[in-house]
């Protein structure tokens, strides 16, 4: 206890000791900055005396000084006024000089004065993983406005202009621009549309060993506290390449199908441990809905490998559209009925697991 008192009486006795400590020069300087502020004057402050107890008070002051000098007073309902047709518009203060940035459809932002004059525009390219065109283009993807145009300081003391936009009804991606610099920062959330406008999928921000810039992992938290972006599970995500495989491989398919290896980690394999199966001679079966499709696995009694037999989408209306019902073995083992209900018609198809043919 003892100890602990002389150390804490020496830390007392030291503090006024490190406050007196400055030269007289760095009092002026100090005492000047303060009397007149300014970013300039911040910033010599603290080129000659990064290292000053007073070096704190004086960024605080300089951060002070720049978010004053970028909060426009130009209220929201005037920018839109000023702007006309457009998604969205702000007011945008930068050195002291009040302009208004103005968001079209098109991405194209318009830089304005508070008059309404155009001084300038630049359009932010469109980051998109859908190609709606025939030419390729993405021309015809339909943009909106997911969260408003702001002018934000999020990384220090640059101010963005800030905004998210959804492409059609499975991307969403979060902005960040300095139109004077045409500097870009953008990340994306993209996958399957779910009710009430959330998307469950995946960002190619999050591919494993890729390095973003400070910008984009501030982008990226944002997607990631997003409640209408739900990430898909990794076996999920082999679910569904497996699916598009095997619907890419089969598109065309009349008499010979391509049976797609599964990956041992995907839901589909989990899925069918747990269902009933049709037991054959060197595979037994299953079918099952899984990801917004009626599928057909098969596992192998010897090797252990996985197949996707079978893959179409799960039948909405059972009343009027034809849906696969059940599977079974014929007495060979290797051949596989399945069995389609429409109404109070039966259909069958055939697979041989042997050949891949179907008839």
């Amino acid at each position: 206890m003892k100890l602990f008192r002389t150390i804490a009486l020496a830390l007392l006795l030291a503090t006024p000791l490190m406050l007196q400590a400055q030269t007289k020069a760095e009092k002026s300087l100090y005492a000047k900055t303060m009397k007149k502020p300014s970013v300039k004057a911040a910033d010599k402050f603290l080129k000659k005396y990064p290292e000053s107890v007073l070096a704190p008070k004086v960024l605080n002051l300089k951060d002070s000084l720049i978010r004053d000098m970028n909060t426009s007073a130009i209220p929201h309902d005037e920018a839109l006024r000023l702007a006309g047709p457009c998604l969205d518009a702000a007011g945008w203060r930068k050195d002291g000089v009040e302009r208004i940035a103005a968001l079209d459809p098109d991405l194209t932002l318009r830089v304005l004065s508070p008059d309404g004059t155009q001084q300038f525009s630049r359009t932010i390219p469109l980051y998109t993983l859908e190609t709606t065109g025939t030419d390729g283009s993405d021309a015809a993807l339909a943009v909106t406005l997911a969260q408003p145009l702001e002018v934000i300081s999020p990384l220090g003391s640059r101010y963005w202009l800030h905004f998210a936009y959804r492409g059609g009804d499975s991307e969403y991606v979060e902005v960040l621009y300095l139109p004077d610099e045409d500097i870009l920062h953008q990340a994306m959330f993209y996958g399957t549309p779910l009710p009430e406008g959330r998307i469950e999928g995946q960002s190619p921000e999050a591919i494993e060993g890729l390095e973003l810039t400070a910008e984009v992992l501030w982008l990226k938290e944002r997607l990631d506290s997003n409640p209408l972006l739900v990430p898909v599970s990794e076996a999920d995500l082999l679910t569904d390449a497996s699916i598009r495989w095997w619907l890419e491989k089969n598109a065309r398919a009349k008499s010979r199908l391509s049976f797609g290896a599964l990956d041992p980690g995907s839901s589909i394999v989990a899925a069918y441990k747990k269902a009933a199966k049709e037991k054959g001679k060197s595979y037994n079966a299953a079918c099952f809905n899984i990801r917004g499709y009626t599928v057909i696995c098969a596992g192998s009694k010897k090797t252990g490998e996985y197949l996707l037999i079978w893959c179409e989408p799960v039948c909405k209306n059972k009343k009027r559209d034809k849906y696969l019902n059940s599977i079974y073995f014929e007495n060979d083992g290797t051949t596989l009925d399945l069995f389609y209900y429409k109404g109070n018609s039966t259909s069958k198809t055939k697979i041989s697991l042997a050949t891949q043919k179907i008839y």
